[in-house]
């Protein structure tokens, strides 16, 4: 009776097995498109960031350099206002340099600044320094999916819940993550973080609006990032130019650069 349990089972099982494969490798198929709708083998932007807190609000004018041939490297400078320009940010990997142009002074943000606020927004040092691929470092699965529309698109809404893999260096339990899918166009809604899996409510929420063709996309021009902790807070980043795959020289990722 042995050599014949295994074989049932198997056959029984097959089908559920195969829906099941299909639909993991859809639900990771959806959240790689979304993830990578902002990123190319290299990218140019211009992009305006507006922080609003408690104590203040703060709009900035930024351009920023990312190229990911020769590993992960990312310049950003701060245009205006004329307070903060020259400020800037040079990531190397893991490594994260800060340039303050009123001291002339760069710094090192070793482990005990990743939890600092860049530029006194809703962003950390650390968000610049991890650089997560969520079809790399999440399982993910379909939760929920239904029919609607995205302004004036037609399509299907698709709500995926993100887990860590065992070995992938992330800081979140869960990702509960809304993406929009018509025809071969895949968008980014919401995302919220959960620290940990059982967690009820999301430490750290990020929409996504204003969808526009840019740089020869169809993708959000905009996003907006809320903390539970510091409710009524947010940042939101406007795109206004962003240019994929163009020629960025290695100069552009220097200390010297950083300084200009």
């Amino acid at each position: 009776m042995r050599t014949w349990i295994p074989i049932v089972v198997a056959v029984v099982l097959a089908p559920a097995a195969a829906r099941g494969d299909d639909t993991t490798a859809k639900a990771t198929a959806l959240a790689d498109k979304a993830d990578l709708i902002y990123r190319g083998t290299t990218s140019a932007a211009v992009f305006t960031m507006k922080v609003h807190t408690k104590a203040y609000d703060r709009g900035y004018e930024i351009v920023a350099w990312d190229d990911s041939r020769k590993g992960d490297r990312t310049l950003v400078k701060i245009l205006g206002p004329a307070l903060w320009r020259g400020f800037g940010t040079l990531k190397l990997g893991d490594s994260l340099k800060l340039f303050d142009p009123k001291s002339n002074n760069v710094t090192v943000v070793g482990q005990s600044m990743l939890g600092d606020s860049w530029m006194g927004s809703h962003f950390s040092n650390d968000d610049l320094v991890k650089e997560t691929h969520l079809a790399r470092d999440y399982r993910i699965a379909v939760a929920h999916a239904t029919d609607g529309k995205l302004g004036d698109r037609a399509g299907r809404s698709y709500d995926l819940t993100l887990t860590p893999k065992p070995t992938a260096p992330v800081p979140w339990g869960r990702i509960a993550f809304r993406v929009f899918e018509a025809g071969p166009l895949v968008l980014p809604v919401r995302a919220d973080y959960f620290r940990k899996a059982t967690d009820t409510k999301p430490t750290r929420s990020i929409t996504f609006d204003d969808v526009a063709e840019l740089g020869g996309r169809t993708l959000p021009r905009a996003m907006t990032v809320t903390v539970a902790a510091k409710p009524g807070e947010y940042t939101s980043i406007t795109y206004k130019t962003i240019k994929f795959d163009v020629a960025i020289p290695d100069a552009k990722f220097t200390e010297q650069a950083l300084r200009r």
